[in-house]
């Protein structure tokens, strides 16, 4: 792969995102000639150059040999205007013997697992019409005596969304292909153009999402957020619908809004990360991922393999595996997978209950974040298990010691960074530090000096830079080092926020910047994410995908329900609720960033077939859990708040005595009796933060806390 992080390429590379090599898309059954790869070159077409494309296949291991005499190649090249309405531009029909001769190579016999490349040059005109284009590849026996036989055995399409079977060749055909890719403007005049239109239309798109979007836990009486209502808004306006945002503007745009969007969710998710808040926390935060991540892998994998095994469910993926130790090693790697979160759901609901500095909030973030981290050593430990058992490769421990190195890196690398944004930020005034001194323990601070909130949207503007900065070079540092060296760059932009976040004089400023862009980073970021659905895949794969959203679903409700009654035995100091134990994993249900990332990094690390339905069915479990996800963490955060207000409330009512009976039976102590409210010197704006200490019972009550956004 060339490198793409040169400084002529920089302004590109953050425009339009990193492209790489795709993995068509299997639009039918492959019998004989399977198709792993599309290789384009350039990666990005533009009118008025060359395009280069090289089509990589093989044949089975299980097949005959094949001669390429009797093999047919339908080549057609659609233009669609949106998904599903595509108007045929190229069609060019010929034997694979005659393409492997234009591409240089011998036409002879292709042996069970031998590999073939065909390759061909176009010129793309410099009028022509700039969008989507999709290639349509399909295989087929010209033999006669085969085509006859045509009737009596039908090729099976799966539902597409171009009508791939109105493009059915004579014969029968062997295999189906697409590949969407857009074609952009190479002249100045035109780039500007398009991205001025995709600009437009994506601030048409996000305008009415705000508008609508806002209005959704009203029109539900509370039940979907307005997350639901952002994404749903997504769906109209995306390429599936109303087409107002198409799939060149998502190419144009998407990249780079992406690239903010996760950078600053993650390093709003570092920033709720503070310690001294955390005491009686991180243990039990640590039991439920370690409970969460075994149960959700055991269900998954342990599911999928039975199913598939019994036939009572069609897992194409892992049908595929040529023994009992492959399939038990492809449905590990989904387990893995499922255990990973949606920090951008949880930091878009909590926002929006205000409920960032209770403790149902603190569980939520801080159980997401450090699923984001047990998933990558999951799924490098499970990605070596599919090497062992696909391609002989060893299962040693320099594979464990390799992910820590890499994870070890990105710490670092996210602490300098932390440093770097504590440079930016400028540290409390001494005024305001005596202020908070001398104020009265759940005295209102509204006479506190206010800062200016242009001056926070400025502040915030830098960290954001900051921490976009350095997303795009821990992205970049696999290309710079030929896949050597892989960081996290959803890591390292958490670490760096909570290394900032931790220095006390600039903690309230960091949190300040960061709430006054937290609307606004948000709403585009879930729009697009709803523009950019393949909500195409989950009619090939929907059986399959329900199945692995309830197995998932049930790993993790088994999981945290052990790891809250767990807490409530041994951990007696974290006073987990019976309302935290039953609802706790409704708030962990989203996925979205970490995983899509993960399902590229295994279409280019394993080249074997299985590779694009294993894609097409991780991608649509993301799609189903990416739309009821947000709505359940609603649900099962308000239970969770409902059940502590109304604890407050008895205790400011006098209802509770020092020791009185749960509805349980057992004896607990009143919330008033467990904790002091202390306010420290990183109190946020117009607010008191707290840490939970063992203290007597105190006289005034519990001080109610405000969110941070």
């Amino acid at each position: 792969m060339p490198k793409r992080w040169v400084i002529v390429r920089i302004w590109a590379c953050c425009l339009l995102g990193a492209l790489s090599v795709k993995a068509p898309v299997a639009c039918g059954s492959s019998e004989n000639i399977t198709v792993d790869l599309v290789r384009l070159l350039p990666q990005q077409p533009h009118t008025n150059e060359d395009l280069s494309i090289e089509v990589v296949g093989r044949v089975p291991q299980d097949a005959l040999l094949q001669d390429p005499m009797q093999i047919g190649i339908d080549a057609r090249v659609l233009f669609c205007r949106r998904v599903g309405d595509c108007m045929p531009v190229f069609h060019l029909n010929t034997t694979l013997c005659e393409a492997l001769m234009d591409s240089g190579k011998e036409c002879s016999g292709l042996k069970p697992g031998q590999t073939f490349s065909l390759s061909r040059t176009w010129h793309l005109p410099l009028l022509m019409v700039r969008g989507t284009y999709t290639l349509l590849l399909q295989f087929h026996r010209i033999h006669p005596e085969v085509a006859k036989a045509r009737d009596a055995h039908p090729y099976e399409y799966y539902s597409n969304v171009i009508n791939s079977q109105f493009y059915r060749p004579a014969g029968d055909v062997m295999s189906c292909y697409t590949l969407h890719e857009e074609v952009l403007a190479s002249r100045q005049i035109n780039i500007l153009r398009d991205f001025r239109d995709a600009i437009i239309a994506f601030l048409i798109a996000a305008s009415s999402s705000r508008a609508i979007g806002s209005h959704f836990p009203v029109w539900s009486r509370g039940i979907l957020p307005q997350i639901s209502g952002f994404l749903f808004i997504g769906i109209l306006v995306g390429p599936y619908c109303a087409n107002l945002v198409s799939q060149m503007h998502i190419t144009i745009i998407g990249g780079m809004i992406n690239k903010v969007s996760l950078a600053f969710i993650a390093g709003a998710a570092g920033a709720e990360i503070f310690l001294p808040e955390l005491q009686g926390l991180l243990k039990p935060m640590a039991l439920q991922v370690l409970l969460i991540c075994t149960a959700t892998v055991t269900f998954c994998a342990t599911g999928i393999f039975f199913l598939e095994s019994s036939q009572l469910l069609s897992v194409t993926s892992v049908s595929m595996q040529p023994n009992l130790m492959a399939k038990a090693s492809i449905s590990l790697l989904m387990g893995a997978l499922m255990t990973a979160r949606s920090p951008a759901s949880a930091i878009a609901i909590i926002a929006e209950l205000k409920c960032g500095d209770t403790k149902a909030g603190s569980m939520a973030i801080g159980i997401t974040v450090l699923s984001d981290i047990a998933v990558l050593v999951l799924f490098e430990l499970c990605s070596q298990l599919v090497r062992a058992t696909s391609s002989g490769e060893d299962l040693g421990p320099y594979v464990l010691l390799g992910v820590f190195f890499e994870l070890g890196i990105s710490i670092l690398m996210g602490y300098a960074t932390g440093q770097l944004m504590r440079l930016a930020l400028p540290p409390r005034l001494e005024a305001d530090c005596q202020y908070d001194m001398c104020t009265k323990k759940g005295e209102e601070k509204a006479h506190r000096p206010q800062k200016s909130q242009i001056g926070s949207v400025l502040l915030g503007f830098l960290l954001i830079f900051i921490l976009y900065a350095v997303f795009c070079v821990a992205e970049g540092c696999s290309d710079w080092t030929g896949g050597k060296l892989c960081l996290e760059p959803l890591l390292v932009c958490t670490v760096a926020a909570c290394v900032c976040g931790h220095d006390e004089l600039r903690r309230e400023g960091l949190l300040e910047a960061l709430a006054a862009w937290t609307p606004l980073v948000l709403l585009p970021f879930f729009t697009l994410a709803g523009a950019s659905l393949q909500l195409s895949s989950l009619s090939q794969v929907l059986p399959a995908a329900l199945c692995l959203v309830v197995l998932r679903a049930l790993g993790v409700a088994a999981g945290s329900a052990g790891a809250g009654a767990l807490s409530r035995l041994f951990l007696p100091q974290s006073h987990t609720s019976k309302e935290t134990v039953q609802y706790t994993w409704l708030t962990l249900l989203a996925q979205a960033g970490v995983t899509l990332g993960l399902v590229l990094e295994v279409q280019h690390t394993f080249k074997g077939a299985w590779t694009q339905p294993f894609a097409t069915l991780i991608i649509s479990v993301v799609v189903i859990n990416q739309l009821i996800g947000p709505v359940c963490c609603r649900l099962g955060l308000q239970k969770i708040l409902a059940a502590e207000e109304q604890e407050e409330e008895d205790i400011e009512m006098g209802s509770c005595s020092p020791s009185s009976p749960s509805s349980d039976g057992s004896l607990t102590t009143p919330r008033s009796n467990r904790f002091h409210l202390a306010p420290k010197q990183t109190d946020r704006a117009g607010t008191q933060s707290v840490v939970y200490v063992q203290h007597p019972p105190l006289a005034d009550g519990l001080v109610k806390k405000l969110n941070q956004f």
